[in-house]
């Protein structure tokens, strides 16, 4: 999927050096890539679709140790599709898929310079509960941790 690629290099491409931005994008965007984290039973891809594109996607992934625990581990939206729903469409979707899944919690890493998406999780319902480091290629890159609290399902 091309968005994947896309939207790291428009969101990412002007704090990272090119070659790693390029490095971490043939890695972890390729075709092949793309096919195991949609045939991974313990994950959930979304698409957000108009006229046979893709405009919106986001990738789920459940703990497989602790089942209660679910990971977001992207949402992209188009930069076009921005500011129009999309992207809160996509994470609700996200949300009801991991309750359904039996998970209470949703963690997620945001880049701490993408101001845009803290506050879209922060208005989501998410909360900064630690940092963690990200490398993007040899660049190594400070995410915020942001975890939200979900209702347990009734008898689990």
């Amino acid at each position: 999927m091309r968005i994947c690629g896309q939207q790291f290099r428009a969101t990412y491409g002007s704090d990272t050096p090119a070659s790693d931005l390029e490095s971490y994008i043939q890695a972890n965007f390729s075709a092949e890539q793309q096919n195991a984290e949609i045939g991974d039973p313990s994950a959930a891809v979304f698409l957000a679709m108009l006229d046979n594109r893709v405009i919106g996607y986001a990738h789920l992934m459940l703990d497989t140790v602790d089942r209660r625990s679910a990971f977001l581990n992207r949402i992209y939206v188009h930069t076009e599709w921005r500011g129009r729903g999309l992207a809160m469409a996509l994470l609700k979707t996200v949300l009801h898929d991991a309750h359904q899944r039996g998970a209470t919690r949703l963690e997620l890493t945001v880049y701490e310079r993408n101001a845009r998406a803290i506050a879209f999780y922060e208005r989501a319902g998410f909360v900064v509960t630690g940092n963690t480091i990200f490398a993007v290629g040899q660049d190594l890159q400070s995410d915020l941790v942001m975890e939200m609290k979900l209702a347990e399902r009734p008898n689990s």
